[in-house]
């Protein structure tokens, strides 16, 4: 599901309903919040039945950092000026730190994030078309 916004008439953002599909205990659903421009307003965890206090840090709410979540990491990527790396946690080849003995959340999570990321940047002009996209 997705919900695009707009202020004062103009493109802000877009909200997706997404599903990890491949986390370590099933299904991780997330909230994507992507600006207009391209960039991870935000990433939150709706649902999902990771190892507690092991995969599921995912959560800010039950991350052990309380300054800076792990899924805090996500805001502000966008397809645009970042290489896959920038996808990908460290034990893969890429950037985002992740808790050792739980890659399989932290992975989950960045893909379907990065997929919805490549989805919005392939479809934002018929999201934002006067008609929200609707044929």
């Amino acid at each position: 599901t997705l919900y695009p916004a707009r202020r004062n008439g103009q493109p802000a953002a877009a909200i997706f309903e997404a599903v990890a599909p491949d986390g370590y205990a099933g299904r991780i659903r997330l909230l994507i919040a992507i600006r207009a421009d391209g960039s991870i307003a935000g990433v939150r965890v709706t649902q999902h039945k990771e190892t507690p206090g092991l995969g599921d840090y995912i959560e800010p709410k039950k991350d052990r950092n309380k300054t800076r979540p792990w899924i805090t990491q996500l805001n502000g990527l966008a397809l645009a000026g970042s290489d896959d790396k920038a996808w990908r946690v460290v034990k893969d080849g890429g950037r985002l730190d992740y808790y050792a003995g739980a890659t399989i959340s932290a992975r989950a999570v960045a893909r379907a994030v990065h997929k919805a990321a490549r989805w919005f940047e392939a479809n934002r002009e018929q999201l934002f078309s006067p008609e929200g996209g609707k044929p």
